[in-house]
């Protein structure tokens, strides 16, 4: 079947974009698409809002005939990627969620940023990190270098960083299996849904559901 054309709305300028441009090289995925909304505020029912709204103008420059031939005539999936410590931080979050789900948007978010998600690729750490700050001198301590919110350490970072995305998406379900035995609060500190969109991405092979054949043991008399 034909890749899914799917959207990426992320209001992270740098670390997000590059993220997800390495990945679909990596990967081959010229059907995905980023959009960046750097003015979301820390507000996922903005970022919701947005994709919506990328989507409407995207059927329409379809119809008109000025779309790209390399462009999808639709998008297939909607999908924002954003942290959750400001919507926390402001009372948006839940609201922003709900807003989401209702319009059919997927949301992957990470607690307490992104930088979290990266982190899972070298590490598995449930330690709460109550923000980024937290979060950045682990992941520098995992990398062997400083890490810096700039683009062009970012381009030189994150694709060999993408040579831990098995073990990030094992990682990150280990995480989620941990609060939910804890019963902890959503979102749990720390956490990352960003899993869920590689799946979307790069679907994980499908289980042998092959039907075992049992012999059934003859009563002995």
């Amino acid at each position: 079947p034909p890749a899914k054309a799917i959207l990426i709305v992320t209001e992270g300028e740098v670390t997000e974009p590059t993220y997800f441009e390495a990945l679909r090289q990596k990967l081959s995925l010229p059907t995905v698409e980023v959009a960046i909304l750097p003015k979301g505020c820390g507000d996922p029912r903005k970022l919701a809002e947005y994709a919506l709204d990328e989507a409407k103008e995207r059927k329409k420059l379809f119809r008109s005939g000025k779309l790209g031939h390399a462009k999808a005539a639709k998008f297939d999936e909607l999908w924002i990627v954003f942290d959750t410590d400001i919507p926390v931080e402001h009372g948006r979050l839940a609201n922003g969620l709900a807003f989401a789900a209702a319009k059919g948007v997927q949301v992957a978010h990470s607690t307490p940023c992104f930088e979290y998600w990266l982190l899972l690729h070298k590490d598995y750490t449930t330690a709460p990190m109550p923000k980024c700050a937290d979060v950045i001198p682990r992941l520098s301590e995992a990398i062997g270098q400083k890490y810096a919110k700039d683009a062009e350490e970012s381009k030189k970072l994150i694709p060999p960083l993408l040579e831990g995305l098995v073990l990030a998406r094992t990682n990150a379900e280990k995480v989620r299996k941990h609060h939910a035995s804890s019963r902890t609060v959503a979102p749990g500190n720390p956490s990352t849904e960003v899993d869920r969109l590689i799946d979307a991405l790069d679907p994980p092979p499908k289980e042998d559901k092959t039907k075992k054949r049992f012999t059934r043991k003859r009563p002995t008399s």
